[in-house]
């Protein structure tokens, strides 16, 4: 897949089919768009392109309000490859371009620029200056300047609409079970493997600290079954995240950590990316009285996260389309 930061640079030679919108999570809802994307572009012989905005539009329109991000736009670019993209021009958001009229970027974006000929936009999607472009809007002037528009409807799972929204509510909650439902794939966090104060390793359970994207959703702090992709391997494992109330001292400043510890592996990792998928939450994090205490309860927790894992082994998960994911199960 191709990758367009500057729409300067961007010469486009043949017409194109467009998928606009955010996509974070990149979620069934988002996937659907995606299939009636490439579908059409291989239907008509057109060059498929994702349009979307870094960073997103909230952050610089109402960033006392703009929501954390579930998707890092690492991960969109390897998630939509996967699904057959060709071509992804991620536009910067800045305050002017936001004063722009729906009208003047379908005019000079997606038909001078892009050259489409099929749109393909959510229900809710809206553009333009104060969000007065909106599906049908694209249908109307589309009409009119020569490009059919499809408007995807909502995705409903057990009578709710997926969204972006919905999904950050399910993991803020812990709820990886139903987060997973509504996003096709677990929840993930990617990010490096630093350098710790090797507490975990002390105890007799090594972990891995992951420095992670601020702007990344936390999901409720606690111990989580999880899977580990590095460097196209999958690996079991069981991991922390919060702010380790047992080791305040060592943690001062109150740190929002992500711990790991990676089942029969004993390398060194540090300076590596790795991507840590939620599978299903043990527990909360909890306040020990003392080391001891914690010891045990981290035996527990590793039988807990074991069994997790290997009743998941044998179920059908129709998930995983792109890089290393597709291993997560093929792999148990």
């Amino acid at each position: 897949m191709k990758v367009y930061y500057n729409l300067d640079d961007l010469v486009v030679k043949s017409p194109t089919v467009c998928g606009l919108g955010n996509f974070d999570g990149v979620h069934l809802g988002h996937q659907r768009l995606i299939h009636e994307l490439v579908t059409i572009a291989n239907k008509n012989n057109l060059e498929s392109f994702v349009v979307t905005f870094e960073p997103h539009p909230s952050k610089i329109l109402c960033p006392e309000k703009s929501p954390p991000l579930i998707t890092t736009l690492c991960q969109k670019k390897k998630l939509m490859e996967g699904y057959g993209v060709k071509n992804l021009a991620v536009i910067p958001f800045t305050y002017e371009f936001s004063q722009m009229s729906y009208e003047e970027f379908i005019n000079r974006i997606l038909i001078e620029k892009l050259k489409v000929k099929r749109i393909v936009v959510g229900y809710n999607f809206r553009f333009g200056r104060g969000g007065q472009g909106t599906a049908e809007k694209l249908k109307i002037l589309g009409m009119q300047k020569g490009f059919k528009t499809s408007v995807i409807q909502p995705v409903t799972i057990n009578g709710k609409i997926v969204s972006s929204t919905l999904i950050r509510y399910l993991i803020e909650k812990g709820d990886m079970k139903e987060a997973e439902v509504l996003l096709g794939r677990p929840f993930s966090i990617h990010g490096i493997v630093v350098e710790g104060e090797a507490i975990g390793r002390k105890l007799g359970f090594p972990t891995a600290n992951v420095s992670f994207s601020p702007e990344i959703i936390k999901p409720a702090f606690g111990v989580y079954a999880v899977l580990i992709s590095r460097k196209g391997k999958i690996y079991r494992g069981i991991a922390n995240i919060g702010q380790k109330p047992t080791f305040k001292k060592n943690n001062k400043d109150n740190q929002i950590m992500l711990e790991v510890h990676i089942f029969d592996f004993n390398q060194q990792i540090y300076g590596e990316e790795i991507e840590v998928y939620f599978i299903e939450r043990i527990r909360e994090e909890k306040l020990f009285k003392d080391v001891e205490s914690l010891v045990h309860q981290v035996k527990e927790d590793l039988i807990k996260a074991r069994y997790i894992l290997d009743k998941i082994q044998n179920q059908n998960n129709p998930y995983l389309m792109h890089d290393a994911c597709n291993q997560l199960l093929s792999m148990l």
